[in-house]
């Protein structure tokens, strides 16, 4: 079984060197692949040398909570873009994130605005070179929806709502209705009522609509909640979710592939 873990943070302080050639041994011994998205340009170098290990892919993104230092993106895109065309050709960049819109708290809802003007460039980004947008969107979902429809008309933009937590049910079926996918992690295995209707979201979305991710070193599953998270916990994520759906665990592993070839160019997957 192949497994991916499609949204993880390798170059986050939490992890030492030591960590990371910890991780990428696990991954090898365990057949996890896994996709490590930037938060700011300035993590790109280490990104980079981290991904040329076989099991490792990487996205190019600015985390809404980094926003404020690209802002106005008209100051700043001529930067971001130099840097993303110097690394497009690189087989190990298959998305753009972490990208989004975070309005969770006041102190981002006093950023809206830089938030939105640098994910829309993203977005124009994703239109322009055909790769799919890894999307963080606590509390702004709508907001996200109505920036990706902007560009709807004239081409389809492949996107994921990484952590998925909305119990907006419209919500949820705005996104599966335009093709999007929902990413989902080590919060669906956390047992308490307020995450029930996560656990609904399992039971009751096609697994065509999903992707597994583990966002670690943040939110670590069951039973290792409140502890460092790592990305061959994602095998925790995906066992969870046989023990829901009752599909039997090799499926599971070939229809989150099979998502995954969907959005991604997969002629960089390079153990195909």
């Amino acid at each position: 079984m192949l497994l991916f873990d499609t949204h993880c943070h390798l170059t986050d302080k939490t992890y030492t060197q030591k960590d990371i050639e910890f991780i990428i041994n696990k991954l090898r011994e365990d057949n996890i692949f896994c996709i490590s998205m930037a938060t700011d340009l300035e993590e790109l170098p280490k990104l980079i040398d981290i991904s040329k290990n076989n099991n490792v892919y990487f996205g190019f993104g600015i985390h809404p909570y980094e926003a404020y230092k690209y802002y106005p993106i008209s100051k700043y895109e001529n930067i971001i873009l130099k840097a993303f065309e110097q690394h497009k050709n690189n087989n190990k960049l298959i998305f753009l994130g972490e990208v989004g819109i975070d309005l969770y708290r006041d102190e981002q809802k006093e950023t809206k605005n830089q938030q939105i003007e640098v994910f829309e460039y993203f977005v124009y980004l994703a239109y322009k070179y055909d790769l799919p947008l890894s999307i963080h969107s606590r509390s702004a979902e709508q907001d996200v929806i109505n920036i990706l429809k902007k560009y709807e008309s004239k081409k389809h933009i492949k996107a994921v709502f990484h952590c998925f937590t909305s119990s907006n049910k419209e919500i949820l079926k705005e996104i599966i209705d335009n093709n999007w996918y929902i990413g989902l992690g080590g919060i669906i295995t956390y047992n308490n009522k307020k995450n029930d209707y996560l656990k609904e979201i399992v039971l009751n979305v096609d697994l065509n609509n999903i992707l597994l991710e583990t966002d670690s070193p943040y939110l670590a599953p069951q039973p290792y909640r409140g502890k460092t998270n790592y990305p061959f916990y994602v095998k925790l994520i995906y066992e969870f979710v046989f023990n829901l759906k009752k599909i039997d665990l090799p499926i599971i592993c070939d229809i989150i592939l099979n998502n995954l070839k969907k959005i991604i160019n997969s002629q960089k997957l390079t153990f195909f």
